[in-house]
C-alpha cells in the first residue's frame, strides 16, 4: 500500500484529508526510522577492527535488530487495513443487529496493530540498548536519535492502543493489555536512560 511507494506520497497522504493513515500507522513508520539507525549503527561496527572482539555479537543484534524492522515495517500499511475495516463496519445501519458485534471485533483488531507497535518497540530499545554497548562509538549520536524516536513511537502508538478501549466493552481484554504496555513502559524508559547516558558521556 505505502511502504513500497515514496516516502513524499505517504507524508501527503497523512497530511490530507483522509480518513488513512493516521496516528497508528504514523508510529509504526517512526520506530522503523529508529530501528534503521540502530541497524546503521550496528553495521558500521561489523568488519571495523576496532571492534573485532566484538564481531559475532554485533552481527548477531544486528539480524535481530532487522527481523524487527521488517515485522514494524509491515505495520505502517496493517494499521491503515484495520483502521479501514473499522470505518466500513461504522457505516452499517444503526439498526443492524451485527453492528455492535462488528464494531467490537473491528476495535479489537484496531487496538491489536498499535499494541504490536508498542510491543516491538520495546524489543527494539533494548537491541538499542544493547548496541550502544559495543558499537561503533562515532555513531554514539545515531544511537541517541534512534532511542527518541523509539520511545515517541512507543508512546504514541499507545495512545492508539488507548483510543480503541474508549469503545471496547471487554473489560478483560483492557486489563490483560493495560498490564503489559505498563512492564513495557518501564522497559522503554530504563534502556532508553541506558542509551542517553552512554551518549551524553561518550559527546
Amino acid at each position: 500500500m505505502y511502504i513500497q511507494k515514496p516516502l513524499k506520497k505517504y507524508i501527503d497522504d497523512l497530511a490530507s484529508g483522509k480518513v488513512a493513515p493516521g496516528g497508528g500507522s504514523a508510529s509504526a513508520l517512526a520506530a522503523s526510522l529508529g530501528i534503521a539507525l540502530s541497524s546503521m549503527v550496528a553495521n558500521f561496527t561489523v568488519g571495523n577492527v576496532k571492534y573485532k572482539k566484538n564481531q559475532t555479537r554485533i552481527k548477531t543484534l544486528l539480524k535481530r535488530n532487522e527481523l524487527i524492522r521488517k515485522k514494524i515495517s509491515m505495520l505502517v500499511d496493517l494499521d491503515i487495513v484495520v483502521y479501514l475495516k473499522l470505518n466500513e463496519v461504522l457505516k452499517l445501519p444503526k439498526d443492524s443487529k451485527k453492528r455492535q458485534l462488528l464494531i467490537q471485533q473491528k476495535l479489537k483488531q484496531s487496538a491489536a496493530v498499535p499494541l504490536d507497535i508498542c510491543v516491538l518497540c520495546g524489543k527494539a530499545m533494548q537491541l538499542c540498548g544493547e548496541i550502544s554497548l559495543i558499537g561503533n562509538i562515532n555513531l554514539i549520536s545515531d544511537l541517541g536519535c534512534a532511542a527518541h524516536l523509539l520511545e515517541s513511537a512507543y508512546h504514541s502508538a499507545k495512545l492508539n492502543v488507548y483510543a480503541n478501549f474508549k469503545f471496547i466493552k471487554d473489560k478483560k481484554f483492557i486489563a490483560s493489555r493495560k498490564k503489559k504496555l505498563k512492564s513495557i513502559s518501564t522497559s522503554i524508559a530504563r534502556m532508553k536512560k541506558q542509551v542517553i547516558g552512554k551518549v551524553e558521556k561518550s559527546l
